[in-house]
């Protein structure tokens, strides 16, 4: 049995997230009080008592999501004992997967994760971009989005490739708006998600370049297990920091990840995060091997039998 833990990006965050360990473990409240001295902020009523509208703030969001995610692999460690083969990280969630892996401190990505949502706040508040799902195969879009930018002088991204089937595209209002009627015409469900900027494009470049230099004073280590990277969707080999320099520019490629994932004989995956986004995700990714969600108690009763049969046998 190969294993595999998984952490989402933004999208994850809901009110309350994080209360129950917070109020179940004292290592938990001295994590949040730590990370609340170093800051000059009360990082628990950011993620424990704020409401959703503040939660959706990419600066807010980033950082929430990230902490509770880094605790919920904790307290997974501290109760099965086990070790993964690989992780890997939806976009923001690659951050939370190298610090478990232990290729970056908590301390350093705190700082990273931090100025990397300053930054993309930034973007969204003078952005006239957003983002678009499609329920179409990724060749089918890349061709489609190809035509639309050369007969319209446009400009679309390929921002995430989620699933087989699920694409999102990244662009200005006015390119989104002309990609939307062009697939619908096509008879292409379309969705416009309720983000304020075009993630995961050039439109991202400004906030990229500065991110990318206080990306090279971090000095990552060799990591424990395998962590994938989203702009490869392979493992890391060594190249952390230019990987993820591209990354907040670069498509998420997920699918390719998974993909990577179930060649190597993963069959076993555990969503880490807050919600269980990652989870929907998974089941459309993949063809075998099972998905589960820590935050589920219905799925931790399964986990509890496979995880002790794992340690038992190692």
């Amino acid at each position: 049995m190969k294993l595999a833990l998984l952490f989402p990006g933004q999208g994850a965050q809901y009110t309350s997230m994080g209360k129950r360990l917070y109020e179940k473990f004292d290592w938990v409240r001295k994590i949040y009080q730590n990370v609340s001295d170093r800051f000059a902020f009360d990082i628990y009523k950011r993620i424990c008592e704020s409401d959703l509208e503040y939660l959706t703030r990419t600066d807010n969001a980033q950082i929430a999501i990230f902490v509770a995610s880094y605790i919920n692999y904790l307290a997974f460690l501290n109760e099965y004992k086990i070790k993964p083969d690989y992780m890997a990280g939806h976009s923001l969630g690659e951050f939370t997967a190298l610090v478990a892996s232990g290729a970056l401190f908590f301390e350093e990505a705190l700082e990273l994760v931090l100025e990397r949502g300053r930054l993309m706040q930034i973007e969204s508040e003078k952005s006239q971009g957003g983002m678009l799902a499609v329920k179409w195969d990724y060749e089918n879009v890349n061709q489609i989005c190809e035509e639309i930018m050369e007969k319209h002088h446009c400009k679309i991204s390929i921002s995430n490739y989620n699933s087989k089937n699920q694409i999102v595209l990244s662009g200005d209002s006015n390119s989104l708006n002309i990609a939307e009627k062009t697939l619908e015409m096509n008879g292409i469900l379309t969705t416009k998600l309720n983000v304020g900027a075009a993630f995961h494009s050039s439109h991202m470049e400004t906030a990229s370049s500065a991110f990318s230099t206080l990306l090279s004073k971090i000095n990552f280590s060799i990591p424990e297990c395998k962590v994938i990277s989203n702009v490869s969707g392979l493992p890391y080999e060594g190249d952390f920091n230019s990987l993820l320099s591209k990354q907040m520019i670069s498509t998420v490629r997920w699918y390719e990840s998974v993909k990577y994932l179930e060649e190597e004989g993963v069959d076993i995956y555990i969503d880490l995060g807050p919600k269980s986004v990652l989870k929907g995700i998974m089941k459309r990714n993949l063809s075998k091997g099972k998905i589960y969600s820590y935050e589920d108690e219905e799925d931790k009763l399964l986990l509890n039998n496979i995880l002790k049969n794992r340690r038992d046998s190692s």
